[in-house]
């Protein structure tokens, strides 16, 4: 049961992220390639994405518009995934969850399918490696992991956050490798992430907190003694890169305020970091079961 739901949720995500990511395409006149080509221009020929509107609407900002529209999406799939789990209601978090993987899966099948020097099956497939994270078992798996963690560096959406993760790592890295040598800066196999620890940026300018992370990045603030990539912070950190892969950019940034910011501020009990800290146990306390 609770693994038919999340592929429910899943495929009903995926029909609102092929269409707000449709008509993103359609609206900003990019061309769409391959197979899936035929699925855009049915949907466009529906009148569900009018073609007089690229005409007298400026494309850009129709691109804007319908980003919002997926952003606006996302964080109400969030907010009742938040509720959900307030009170208690498994199936319906797990429901919410499915669809946050179905609407970032489908805006990265339309996003991919307008990249012409790309294969033609690239974008289904990623769109089917992504999809199948709505089945617990699959999620669970280690090697399913490594891929969807190689993923990251590619996917669209996580653009929305990963250039960031880039240029912190340029800024922050020298300084951690002065402060503590090679050891400083290590790659996880298992998520494809970068880890930085210490080093005069983090220590001074970090969150407040011990460690952070953006997109494929992870930042350890102060520098660890015996920190494994499967034990206590890192282990955390990097289920945040298995939540970006997974559920997007939008996901990404929206955790961040459930996190931190007020009237919401709820640290650890914040939807996105139950998630993270799923993998590999994190660093205890509350989880919401995913990534073990």
């Amino acid at each position: 049961m609770p693994t038919l739901i999340m592929i429910t949720g899943g495929l009903i995500g995926a029909i609102f992220g092929v269409l707000l990511g449709t008509g993103m395409a359609a609206f900003a006149g990019l061309p769409l390639y391959g197979p899936v080509t035929t699925v855009f221009a049915a949907l466009i020929g529906t009148g569900i994405l009018p073609g007089i509107i690229p005409v007298v609407v400026h494309p850009i900002g129709m691109l804007f518009g319908a980003g919002l529209g997926l952003l606006a999406l996302t964080i109400f799939v969030y907010a009742v995934a938040a509720i959900a789990s307030i009170v208690g209601s498994a199936l319906t978090e797990m429901f919410a969850r499915g669809m946050h993987i179905g609407l970032s899966a489908g805006a990265n099948l339309v996003i991919l399918a307008a990249i012409p020097w790309l294969p033609p099956g690239f974008g289904p497939t990623v769109f089917l490696i992504l999809m199948i994270a709505c089945i617990p078992v699959v999620a669970a798996n280690r090697f399913y992991q490594r891929v969807i963690g190689a993923l990251g560096w590619v996917l669209p959406m996580n653009y929305l956050m990963l250039p960031l993760g880039v240029l912190l790592f340029l800024i922050a890295a020298p300084f951690a490798l002065a402060a503590g040598g090679i050891a400083a800066i290590r790659w996880d196999w298992l998520t494809w992430t970068v880890e930085t620890n210490g080093g005069f940026i983090l220590t001074t300018f970090g969150t407040g907190g011990s460690a952070f992370n953006i997109g494929n990045f992870t930042f350890i603030v102060t520098t660890p003694a015996t920190f494994t990539f499967t034990s206590g912070l890192s282990a955390h950190e990097t289920g945040h890169t298995l939540n970006n892969s997974a559920f997007g950019g939008f996901f990404y940034w929206i955790g961040a305020v459930d996190e931190n910011i007020a009237p919401l501020a709820r640290g650890p009990a914040a939807n996105s970091e139950m998630l993270a800290n799923d993998h590999f146990g994190g660093v205890g306390g509350p989880t919401i079961t995913m990534w073990t």
